[in-house]
Formats: structure tokens, C-alpha cells, sequence
């Protein structure tokens, strides 16, 4: 290569990774999905930016059908549990302390019972008598959220960006509501910084 080739390589080179740089410290979430999570969702692992089946149906309390895609443009915090798992019951409380404190046109929380023949109403009932019933009832009648998110461990919790891909997941149960877990959902969410 001659000099003045190289000299132009490495020239470009620098410039794309101070680029980088400058756009990563003034808004990291923008440039990258997911930023680390934080030591109190250890169990919460990014995973490669994948999409996170948009086809995937369940039902809400009033028996209408929805898919993931419904809630494109926001971010998803997805948490497959049942009545009979103790960690499971364990976590409602705090996801819903966690989603109070989310700003619902850009994060939310979809808990979604699976593997039981309740009818809404007892979710809902059920919900309420372990202080979760601010949440909403949804329920995965035909296990086609299980089988879409490949579940095989209760409770799951996926984290879907506001594109429909997903970027983490947590197999067991996490604090929810602690505040370096909310402000951490609160920050991924946020709209992006205007360039200045």
C-alpha cells in the first residue's frame, strides 16, 4: 500500500471510532438497544438483538386476542408465569410496583399466565389477593407464547425493545421493583437525546 493510501486508511479509521465514541457518550441507548443491566437483575442476560415473534397471541380479560405486535413502539417487559409457581408469585408484586413507575406510552410490563384453564376473571382474583392486581390479565390459552419464547423454566421474563426485537431475558425470579431496576427500564425507554 503506499504511504498516502495508508495514511488515508488510517485516517478514516480514527475518525469513524472517535464518531463512535462521541455518539455513544452522549446517548449510549440510542446507538446501542440495551445497555448492561444492572447487579440486582443478575439473572437478566442480553441476548442477541433477535426478533421477538410479533405473531405471538394471548388473550386479555375480556377474551380479545393480541400479539406482541401490539405493543411495537414501546418497550416490553414480557413475564411468563403461573398460579402454581412460588417465584412466580413472588415477582407480581413487584412488576407491579415496577410498572406504576413506567411511562406506558414507552415501557410496560405483560404478564402472561400460561399452562392453566383459569378463566380472566379468576386471574384477575387471583392478581388481587397477592397485591398485584393493578396489572393486567393476560393469558396464553393455546401455550403460544411458551412455545414462541421456547419457555421451558417459570417464571421468564423477556425484554423487548421498542422495534419488537428481543435484547434480554431472565430465567427465575428478579427485583422488579427495586430503583436500579426501574431506573434502569426508565433509561432504556427514554426518547432519545436531541443531538447538540
Amino acid at each position: 500500500m503506499i504511504p498516502r493510501a495508508r495514511l488515508f486508511v488510517g485516517l478514516a479509521a480514527g475518525f469513524a471510532a472517535i464518531v463512535a465514541a462521541v455518539l455513544y457518550g452522549m446517548n449510549g441507548f440510542a446507538v446501542h438497544a440495551t445497555a448492561k443491566p444492572p447487579a440486582v437483575l443478575d439473572k437478566l442476560k442480553l441476548v442477541q438483538n433477535k426478533p421477538a415473534g410479533s405473531d405471538i397471541s394471548f388473550t386479555d380479560a375480556s377474551g380479545r386476542v393480541l400479539k406482541l405486535a401490539d405493543f411495537h413502539g414501546r418497550y416490553v417487559l414480557v413475564n411468563l408465569w403461573a398460579t402454581w409457581c412460588g417465584p412466580c408469585i413472588t415477582e407480581l408484586p413487584e412488576l407491579a410496583k415496577l410498572n406504576a413507575e413506567l411511562p406506558q406510552d414507552r415501557a410496560t410490563v405483560v404478564p402472561i399466565d400460561l399452562l392453566e384453564k383459569l378463566d380472566a376473571q379468576k386471574v384477575g382474583d387471583f392478581l388481587g389477593m397477592h397485591a398485584a392486581g393493578a396489572l393486567p390479565v393476560y393469558i396464553d390459552h393455546e401455550l403460544s407464547v411458551m412455545k414462541g419464547f421456547g419457555a421451558n423454566e417459570l417464571p421468564l421474563t423477556i425484554l423487548i425493545d421498542a422495534d419488537g426485537h428481543e435484547v434480554a431475558r431472565a430465567a427465575g425470579a428478579q427485583k422488579w421493583d427495586d430503583p436500579a431496576s426501574v431506573a434502569y427500564l426508565k433509561a432504556l425507554s427514554a426518547p432519545p437525546k436531541p443531538a447538540s
